[in-house]
């Protein structure tokens, strides 16, 4: 038989005791801003002690932080260096962005959780587990600051590299010879804007599969990047070719299996990479020939051009006994269908290259990434969207799949690229076998990235071709 639990007063009384975990945690927090204003303040001095020559002091300004322990308020130097221009060393220190009291870390955690959630959820999360508050709209605000400086430098970097010709990023440190690509897009609503509705476009790439450890067959993507555009600031596959090159060493890529559902902006993605392999997502060919020709003939349509067996499926195609699909969405899957079959997408990439690899298998994992991907945080529950406010939340998502979201809630740097040496010509004086040796002048011209480019730069790098 239970005891009855013995009712204390005072300090210990039962309402009191049972929120005992709060009532530290704020005794806690209100420990560690002491500690932290402390710490800027050391720090404060140890930057006065080495400022830049000709930096002068002009005052002291005040600036309250948000954190995760609470408001931190600190006074630092106000700088002028020569030239005229005014520096807060503290903040560029800490990487600390101009008119925002939430520091990196909290921006950072403001972002994860709101590219999870809704952002009123996740203020309401933050607000409880942490000692900073923040309302919704600041963390809004927040996941956009760091949607757009993401967009902003990739912006730069295109425009640098494909307009001016400038020097593209250091090659990747992974090195593969053969490298997977799956591109697609999702609609997502748009709130005031004439036009209702703006796709999303998004790509990954990934360097095979891996079998999990569990009774039911499945695989896990290796090396697995991801990509998300969604704006006219330049092309699509401009960016992706950029962004892959940020983990690959393309010149050491020989094949592109290059998968999409067949748009013309999918297949687009087929010529900016040499040795691309287009590749037809099987799950709409399937899809398309089950509305075009039924369940059963539709398999069988399915597997013939999969496996390239085009009399069969012209056969089937136009079988007189074949069962009539009625209704628009079966008309135009057959066109459509007829249209694949006469030029030979559907034929699984490995049959067209005679390839028997193991390893090799067939593309088809777009659908799937781009759900959980987009779709999950950007469809449904009567979610709408500005332009801007879409194009945001999509590189976060990219962020947060790549896991790169902490780097763009830093205050960036602004470093300019080296120019690209434009095509010299040949020196007088020098023999014209010896130049040509010397050097290949096309590897430094203006456009670094076409794809006749890479293909000569990988037939240069790749030493088994050469012998």
């Amino acid at each position: 038989m239970g005891k009855s639990i013995v009712l204390l007063d005072g300090a210990f009384e039962l309402e009191e005791v049972r929120g005992w975990e709060g009532k530290i945690f704020q005794q806690v927090c209100e420990q560690g801003r002491r500690e932290a204003k402390a710490y800027l303040e050391e720090l404060e001095e140890a930057l006065y002690e080495q400022r830049p020559a000709g930096w002068e002091v002009v005052g002291f300004r005040e600036r309250v932080l948000v954190t995760r322990i609470g408001e931190v308020r600190l006074r630092r130097r106000l700088y002028q260096e020569g030239s005229g221009s005014y520096h807060f060393l503290l903040d560029e220190y800490l990487g600390l962005k101009t008119h925002q009291a939430a520091t990196p870390e909290m921006q950072a955690m403001c972002t994860k959780l709101a590219g999870e959630m809704s952002f009123r959820k996740a203020a309401d999360i933050l607000t409880e587990w942490l000692a900073g508050l923040l309302c919704h709209s600041t963390v809004w605000r927040l996941l956009q600051r760091t949607g757009e400086a993401a967009i902003s430098a990739e912006t730069a970097a295109v425009e640098a590299v494909f307009a001016r010709g400038e020097v593209g990023p250091e090659a990747g440190e992974r090195r593969v010879e053969r490298l997977y690509m799956e591109a697609d897009g999702v609609y997502v609503r748009l709130q005031r804007q004439p036009n209702k509705h703006l796709e999303v476009h998004s790509a990954i790439a990934y360097e095979g599969w891996e079998r999990l450890p569990a009774a039911r067959e499945s695989y896990r993507l290796c090396e697995k990047r991801v990509y998300c555009h969604a704006g006219e600031q330049f092309a699509f596959w401009e960016g992706v070719s950029l962004a892959w090159a940020h983990k690959w060493d393309l010149s050491s890529v020989q094949e592109v299996i290059h998968g999409g559902d067949g748009a013309r902006w999918v297949r687009a993605g087929a010529q900016e990479f040499p040795g691309a392999i287009w590749q037809l997502d099987s799950y709409h060919l399937a899809r398309a020939c089950g509305r075009a020709m039924g369940a059963q003939v539709g398999q069988a349509l399915y597997q013939a051009l999969r496996e390239g067996k085009t009399s069969q499926a012209q056969q089937l195609l136009h079988a007189t006994d074949a069962p009539l699909r009625e209704g628009k969405p079966a008309q135009q899957a057959y066109r459509w269908v007829n249209k694949v079959a006469q030029e030979g997408w559907g034929v699984d990439w490995r049959i067209r290259q005679n390839v028997t690899d193991d390893a090799a298998r067939g593309l088809g994992c777009m659908e799937g990434n781009l759900a959980h991907l987009l779709a999950v945080r950007m469809k449904g529950k009567g979610r709408s969207w500005s332009p801007s406010g879409a194009r945001n939340m999509a590189k976060v998502r990219e962020l947060l799949a790549n896991q790169e979201v902490q780097r763009w809630c830093f205050r960036q740097a602004h470093t300019e690229i080296p120019r690209k040496h434009r095509i010299q010509t040949r020196p007088q004086g020098i023999d014209p076998g010896q130049y040509i040796q010397a050097s290949v002048p096309a590897l430094l011209g203006p456009f670094p990235n076409k794809p006749w480019v890479q293909r000569l730069r990988q037939l240069i790098h790749s030493s088994h071709l050469l012998n």
